[in-house]
């Protein structure tokens, strides 16, 4: 079972969704909510005349909610973390329907009445220890699914054809996000199965660490340090673009010479540096990288810049001031849509 300290509304509703759902052997089907409530909250179909109204419970006892307060008329269900057999109890007396993650929930209606009490606080332990290989796998499929959100409705033997990650890759991604209440898989028509609540920031706060130093990051000069001053506004063969700072230059319109040029591409390494011609220099300021998905998800989005993303995301692995005072300005302008 995923770790029940979770930051994330969403993450905690899908886990307990799922909790209810193995328990009753029956589907719940998440609506999206179109009332006018407080604070994150799910339409939960438990059958074709039973929907509930999932919204979070305060962490403490002081916070439980009024009797039978709801909107429309739908039931509201209480979710949380853990429901003590004390918090449980005045619950019920309160006449306020509850689930919480470990498989505790009340809920009575004229055809279904739900009532599991005393499953036990699970003990704490430490995490799970993730393989690096499964952390790499899991960043450059989220990569692709955050870059081309179409994706998530493949089924899992096509998305890895199109993400070129093996099946079993794919498979075991899955199981992890889901383990960790960050991915359901019987997400509504429409509706992304991904469940961070800001999937950009995330992927690429993880980039620096966990994929980016996998990517032969190696450094270069131009053969004619005099071609440097206008190097960042050349034309680039066709599988190589730009990202970081040059790139930050060129789709932000800003005018200036940035001080460091990276680049991704999808050519042999020896085919990059003869055709630019460049020549090896570890204190260099042309840095070049192996991209890391398919050239779909590296199709240019402008100016030969590599998607928004990943720019933003090598600013934030800069330790440039420069790169610095890019990164909020590329996130604000370019990354409104993927937080």
């Amino acid at each position: 079972m995923a770790t029940l300290s979770i930051p994330n509304p969403a993450a905690l509703l899908e886990q307990v969704r799922q909790h209810l759902q193995r328990s009753l052997a029956l589907p719940i089907v998440p609506q999206p909510v179109r009332l006018a409530v407080a604070g994150p909250a799910q339409l939960w179909q438990l059958s074709p005349t039973i929907r509930v109204l999932a919204r979070l419970l305060g962490a403490a006892s002081a916070a439980l909610p009024p009797t039978r307060a709801q909107p429309e008329d739908y039931p509201t269900l209480w979710v949380h973390p853990y429901v003590s057999a004390r918090q449980g109890e005045q619950l019920r007396a309160q006449g306020a329907y509850y689930a919480d993650a470990v498989g505790n929930a009340w809920f009575r209606h004229p055809e279904l009445l739900v009532s599991v009490q005393g499953q036990p606080r699970p003990r704490a332990s430490a995490p799970a220890v993730v393989s690096p290989a499964l952390q790499v796998q899991v960043l450059r499929l989220l990569f692709q699914l955050i870059v081309k959100p179409g994706l998530a409705a493949y089924a899992v033997p096509q998305l890895a054809a199109r993400t070129q990650l093996p099946v079993a890759a794919v498979r075991r991604v899955l199981r992890y996000l889901a383990g960790q209440g960050l991915w359901q898989e019987d997400a509504p028509l429409g509706h992304s199965p991904l469940l961070l609540p800001d999937p950009a920031h995330y992927w690429a706060t993880h980039y620096a660490a966990v994929l980016r130093r996998r990517l032969n990051a190696h450094y270069y000069s131009p053969r004619n340090p005099a071609d440097l001053a206008g190097w960042h506004r050349r034309v680039l063969p066709a599988a190589c673009l730009w990202s970081g700072e040059a790139a930050a230059h060129r789709l932000l319109g800003q005018p200036g010479t940035p001080a460091h040029l990276t680049l991704y591409s999808q050519l042999p390494r020896n085919q990059v540096v003869q055709r630019l011609d460049l020549l090896p220099n570890t204190q260099g300021p042309i840095e070049i990288l192996n991209a890391f998905a398919p050239a779909a998800c590296f199709a240019p989005t402008d100016a030969s810049c590599a998607p928004p993303l990943l720019v933003y995301a090598d600013l934030l692995a800069s330790q440039r001031p420069a790169a610095e005072a890019l990164a909020p300005q590329v996130r604000a302008a370019l990354l409104g849509e993927l937080g």
